[in-house]
């Protein structure tokens, strides 16, 4: 079986495109079952990912079955209205390099941020307690997690790079003049929306607010917390905030043109400035008409930093030499384990016809050399182990010594 994925990103679409493309742990749920029953052991296990970057599924199968898998996958989750093109498809060496590139930052909108290695993390152990993923997958995502670090740690690809979080900050920051005097409105209580607090705390703004469907402790550090309100109160948070950065889950956008509209009436067309990190989307793009209003979605953040972008391009191209190297070794090393297990089981399964009074002979003459030979010229019509041509491969003393472990162990 080999390591296979597909996905779309920001390289290959905008986020209106990304938005119609999200897994999450319901729909993996939903998966699970549907391909189970489509596929049966044809596919070993699988999970996907979803960033404001990517939406990525990453399956172990049988050779060459993307495409089966992507169409039952964009059925079940009635996924339309997106160009094939901005889909790729990798697989084997160049799947998992890929992974390694994504959780290591080389492959996100921010070259080198380090908030996808935990996305990553998050989205693997939520596949593993939803037992959506085993086997072969779950070794080489293991692989994956050392990979990144070994390559974050080895180069300086992370060198003075900001996460989105950090970006949300500096567009914050590049519009107003003093940025501590503005009120913040931040929708949503995630990981993400509190990496936002935190950056605007420790850069002294505080005027800080949080609005998530879920009223939520937020502690910033020993001395300074927030309370979420309700998303009731969004409307009337929306006419005090001059800042409003919005990264909910949502399927569709909870701030609309209307909303802005009525807020700016209210404030008697004070400007404001609204960050969307979301995707899904969280504001209505329609919002960007309004002339009191700078409205950035994720696609736009990218175009706010090029600091030290040439050094860690650098970086980057090493770390990559890195990943490629690692990647090879473990699919390498997956392969000489999934052999030695096929090996093994095709031995087993010739010696279990042998009786307890055979078994006794061979182990008290010690004299294996008749086994031997009948492995290497038994024929036997079994698909499953191609007549067991890989054991008769083997070297004489090679076949010997596993009969003997097997004879001992009886």
């Amino acid at each position: 079986m080999e390591l296979q994925l597909f996905g779309i990103n920001h390289k290959t679409s905008d986020v209106s495109e990304r938005e119609k493309f999200i897994i999450n742990e319901s729909n993996q749920i939903l998966l699970d079952n549907h391909l189970k029953k489509v596929f049966n052991n044809k596919l070993e296990s699988f999970f996907g990912i979803s960033t404001c970057n990517r939406t990525e599924f990453y399956f172990v199968g049988d050779s060459k079955m993307s495409s089966q898998v992507f169409h039952e996958v964009m059925a079940i989750l009635e996924v339309e209205s997106i160009n094939m093109d901005s889909f790729y498809f990798l697989d084997n060496h160049d799947a998992l390099v890929h992974m390694s590139k994504v959780a290591s930052g080389i492959d996100s909108q921010v070259l080198g941020e380090q908030e996808i290695l935990g996305q990553f993390k998050t989205a693997l152990r939520k596949a593993k307690d939803i037992n959506i993923v085993s086997g072969k997958l779950l070794n080489l995502s293991n692989k994956v997690l050392e990979i990144s670090k070994k390559a974050r740690t080895k180069t300086d690809i992370g060198l003075n790079s900001l996460s989105v979080s950090g970006l949300a900050l500096k567009l914050v920051k590049s519009i107003f003049e003093e940025p501590a005097e503005q009120n913040v409105l931040i929708v949503g209580a995630g990981s993400l929306a509190q990496s936002v607090m935190n950056n605007l705390y420790k850069k002294g703004i505080n005027k800080i607010k949080s609005v998530n469907r879920s009223v939520k402790k937020i502690e910033l550090d020993n001395s300074y917390e927030i309370i979420s309100l309700s998303l009731d109160a969004l409307h009337d948070e929306l006419e005090l905030a001059d800042v409003v950065i919005a990264s909910s889950v949502t399927e569709l956008p909870i701030i609309g043109k209307g909303s802005i509209e009525n807020a700016l009436g209210k404030r008697k067309n004070k400007p404001m400035l609204l960050i969307d990190l979301g995707v899904p989307r969280n504001i209505e793009d329609e919002i960007r008409s309004i002339e009191q209003v700078y409205l950035f979605s994720i696609d736009d953040i990218e175009k706010i930093t090029q600091e030290n972008y040439g050094q860690r391009s650098i970086e980057a191209e090493k770390a990559m030499n890195i990943i490629v190297l690692e990647s090879q070794a473990a699919i390498d090393s997956s392969f000489i384990k999934e052999s030695k297990d096929r090996i093994n089981l095709q031995l087993e399964q010739f010696l279990s016809n042998l009786s307890s009074d055979e078994i006794m002979q061979f182990k008290d003459s010690k004299d294996f050399s008749e086994l031997v030979n009948s492995v290497k010229t038994m024929n036997i019509d079994d698909i499953e182990f191609n007549n067991f041509e890989e054991i008769k491969k083997l070297d004489d003393h090679i076949i010997e010594s596993m009969i003997k472990r097997f004879i001992e162990n009886a």
